[in-house]
């Protein structure tokens, strides 16, 4: 290939995937009408000594109380028509109720909506990466994609090698499996009236809490209370920031929309950087001198308090910081989503989506923000700090991405139901998660729900209890917790098995229902079998035959393969094989190894001292994504249609060697 070639091949890279411009280009300032300023001294001229100044925190109140009433564009219910004009600032304001038959990315509320927006929306759905014929640069380049190294790697190589990418390694703000119901009341206690202990020990992020509170009946009566613990104080100022919003706000769609965006958007409208402010200046004023609250109040029925947030303290101040440059945070966020040397990664994402999820994943990627396709966000102005480093640096990968949270056939069902589309997955996603949000507002007004949030790693927390250290916050040392969430420190490069139970077994409730639930991502990379490409011949073969029987080959001409476009030809064979054998894990039976590497672990010794059992039959979470609860541990992943399967392995970034477990007593 010429270097003139080359050159072109670049410019109309940058063309499809980074330059589009679309309905919703954040170009503006913020809207001309809005009474707020980003650098109005209301947001930007205080210091950590400003917060405890009841003058402060009655102008931050009667700001927020102003600007609540003048929110130009409020939080969606139902999908809005798509004609917007960015440059005016206006929105068509009724439901989108007539979607575009060619890209199904937006809809319109009439034809005359579509035909004024046309000029706009051409650009999105005529845009090349919707092409059949669309294909990677590498395709492009003649080239071997930089993700495949030419030589064999172990699990162990592999991990060591995403260790040393800066673009591969971040903080994980949003999970990397999805939410789990740690009670699961139907399968388990069966009583609405009754009261539940739960500890999250490493919880990461919200969902698990949301989901499992969430998923009790509406009538429930008996007394949540939950221990909130992570060693990462990011971590633990964003939790206590979104159940403050959720808790605090009275207006639920409101507050459901902030608690939205503050999560997952990366910028946001200065609105509600001030709403957040103001909260966050009066939970800060209600600690003591030690740095602890107790007590906060969350609704009528509702509570939060913190051990003491000395640690976190500085994190609280750099989420409600004066905004700084927009150009600045939004340079910083391209620079990551967008750095040259993951081209090929990103574009191995795109491979195998579908046409129009490529157009919508692309969309997110450059905008970082959560709303249906097209909708209005020049008011998304200020920057979310909580996903930015003191020094304005992205926090997470290049990859990191909401979706991951959550059973992606629910989150789509919610969007339709609101009257998106599949292929507006990131819509989906939007109205899915005001749903949750929002029933989880009212059940912190409804339910009696007490959280103790803490600041320390696993083992730490497990003997501040032992030393009743804790009991001023409602954790004696007497407690017992009928759910354990551990999720994957278990992981021997964390904490390791042996040592969690340890230290959490003695605080398990003494019933048949109680169990210490967590998950192994990274065993496989301690284990020599543990993935089909590292057990051999018989076992690839094995698991080959498999993957064939159920339709998932890479063979065009195979017949099983005529109905299914699973995976795309992209030209180059040896790729095209490449990418399909990442799903080869789903397919291969690693409950063999999985048991060998729990008994190298001291998982056998350790049961007897504690006086545990690992469960065979799961109460709260499959041993395997996609198999059923009550399965057998060797059962595999199972698909019902071509969604399950391309949610899945697509959409989703699933290992296929991920393993849940239960312990419970013996």
């Amino acid at each position: 290939m010429t270097p003139e070639q080359k050159a072109k091949l670049d410019s109309d890279y940058q063309k499809d995937v980074l330059d589009c411009e679309n309905s919703s280009l954040r170009i503006l300032p913020p809207a001309p009408t809005s009474t707020m300023d980003t650098s109005d001294t209301t947001q930007a001229d205080f210091d950590a000594h400003d917060l405890h100044h009841d003058s402060f925190q009655d102008m931050f109140m009667k700001a927020v109380i102003t600007e609540d009433a003048k929110l130009r564009f409020q939080p969606l219910d139902v999908l809005p028509c798509a004609n917007v004009q960015v440059e005016k600032y206006t929105t068509c304001r009724n439901p989108g109720t007539l979607v575009c038959s060619s890209c199904r990315l937006v809809s319109y509320c009439s034809k005359e909506c579509q035909k004024h927006h046309w000029r706009l929306h051409k650009i999105d759905c005529k845009n090349r990466m919707r092409s059949d014929t669309w294909k990677p640069i590498w395709v492009l380049e003649r080239r071997k994609p930089s993700f495949i190294s030419g030589e064999s790697e172990t699990a162990e190589q592999e991990f060591a090698r995403r260790w040393r990418d800066k673009f591969s390694v971040g903080m994980a703000l949003w999970g990397n499996t999805p939410a789990m119901d740690v009670i699961n009341l139907s399968d388990n206690e069966r009583n609405n009236e009754r009261d539940f202990s739960l500890a999250f020990v490493a919880s990461g992020d919200l969902r698990h809490v949301i989901l499992t509170a969430n998923s009790l009946p509406s009538n429930y009566s008996g007394h949540l209370k939950i221990l909130l613990n992570d060693h990462t104080p990011n971590v633990v100022c964003r939790n206590v920031i979104l159940l403050l919003i959720l808790g605090t706000i009275p207006d639920e769609n409101l507050a459901a929309d902030i608690a939205l965006h503050f999560w997952y958007s990366a910028f946001m409208p200065i609105e509600y950087k001030l709403r957040i402010s103001a909260i966050v200046v009066k939970f800060l004023r209600s600690m003591n001198e030690n740095g602890d609250c107790m007590g906060f109040t969350l609704g009528p029925s509702s509570s939060l308090s913190c051990a003491s947030q000395d640690m976190a303290s500085p994190f609280f101040q750099h989420i409600i910081s004066p905004s700084g440059k927009m150009d600045d945070f939004q340079a910083e966020y391209d620079l990551v989503r967008g750095a040259p040397s993951r081209r090929d990664f990103r574009d191995r994402m795109y491979s195998q989506l579908r046409p129009s999820h490529r157009v919508a994943f692309q969309e997110y990627r450059r905008f970082g923000i959560i709303l249906p396709f097209g909708a209005m966000n020049a008011h998304f102005n200020v920057p979310n700090h909580s996903l930015f480093s003191f020094s304005g640096q992205w926090l997470q990968t290049d990859f990191a991405d909401p979706l991951e949270s959550w059973d992606l056939k629910e989150v789509v069902s919610a969007g339709k139901a609101h009257g998106a589309q599949s292929e507006d997955i990131y819509g989906c996603l939007y109205f899915f998660l005001s749903d949750q949000l929002r029933m989880f507002a009212r059940r912190l007004r409804e339910f009696k729900i007490s959280f103790t949030v803490s600041n320390l790693d696993a083992t730490s927390l497990s003997l501040d209890i032992q030393k009743d250290k804790l009991a001023t916050y409602g954790i004696p040392r007497s407690i017992r917790f009928d759910r354990i969430h551990v999720s994957n420190i278990l992981d021997a490069n964390y904490v390791g098995v042996t040592i969690v139970l340890k230290h959490w077994a003695p605080f398990l409730s003494k019933t048949n229902t109680a169990s210490i639930v967590g998950y192994f991502m990274n065993w496989v990379a301690l284990q020599e079998d543990g993935r089909a490409s590292d057990a051999g011949n018989q076992a690839i073969k094995k698991a080959m035959d498999r993957m064939i029987a159920d339709g998932r080959v890479p063979f065009p001409s195979h017949t099983s393969m005529k109905n299914n476009s699973v995976f795309r030809d992209l030209g180059d064979f040896e790729t095209t094989l490449f990418l399909a054998m990442g799903s080869l894990d789903i397919f291969y039976d690693n409950y063999p190894p999985f048991s060998a590497f729990l008994k190298n672990q001291g998982l056998v010794s350790i049961l007897r001292r504690e006086n545990l059992r690992l469960r065979e039959r799961h109460t709260i979470v499959p041993h395997r994504r996609q198999t059923p609860l009550d399965g057998a541990p060797d059962g595999l992943p199972r698909f019902t249609d071509a969604d399950s399967w391309y949610y899945y392995t697509q959409v989703s970034s699933n290992s296929g060697f991920e393993r849940y477990v239960e312990f419970s007593w013996a």
